[in-house]
């Protein structure tokens, strides 16, 4: 990454303060990188379905495959809670930026219910995604992630959902 960006080991590092500020940089990118991603995922799509894409995108093979292209929240899991608490209070800003990005796509009928409904949805889609790369077998890891997205589309994006307005 350095080399491509033309720059030496010891000036790339002298843009942060230190690894803390570095890695803060680094989580707060990957979220809204991932933002970006559903957005354009979910342009023009009702809700109810762009939800349900951003489920199977999220709980996919490809994101299992490919944590660094992925979720911050699943690639780092654990080990954001061990981080300093002024690191976590950054990447506590990013993760609640992340929710007012997608609020849109949440159901509810107020903020307040669109936003517990992100700290419920992202987390264990999360903690799904931890789970499945924790397995070693493919087949395992592919049943974490169908009962995920058939678990997370029933309870949030199905007829059975009465908060969920269709558009």
């Amino acid at each position: 990454m350095m080399e491509a960006a033309g720059l030496t080991h010891g000036g790339f590092y002298k843009h942060f303060a230190d690894k803390d500020q570095l890695l803060q940089e680094a989580v707060a990118n990957a979220i809204a990188k991932v933002a970006t991603q559903i957005e354009a995922l979910t342009q023009d799509l009702p809700r109810a379905e762009a939800l349900s894409k951003v489920i199977s995108f999220y709980l996919s093979e490809e994101h299992l495959r490919n944590p660094e292209l992925g979720c911050a929240l699943a690639a780092l899991g654990t080990e954001l809670g061990r981080m300093p608490q002024a690191m976590k209070k950054e990447v506590s800003k990013a993760l609640d930026a992340h929710a007012d990005r997608l609020d849109f796509l949440l159901p509810g009928s107020s903020p307040q219910q669109r936003r517990a409904g992100f700290l419920v949805l992202f987390p264990a889609m999360a903690g799904c995604m931890i789970a499945a790369r924790a397995y070693g077998s493919r087949q395992r890891q592919q049943q974490i992630l169908s009962a995920g997205r058939m678990f997370f589309q029933q309870a949030f994006c199905g007829d059975s959902n009465p908060s969920f307005q269709r558009s």
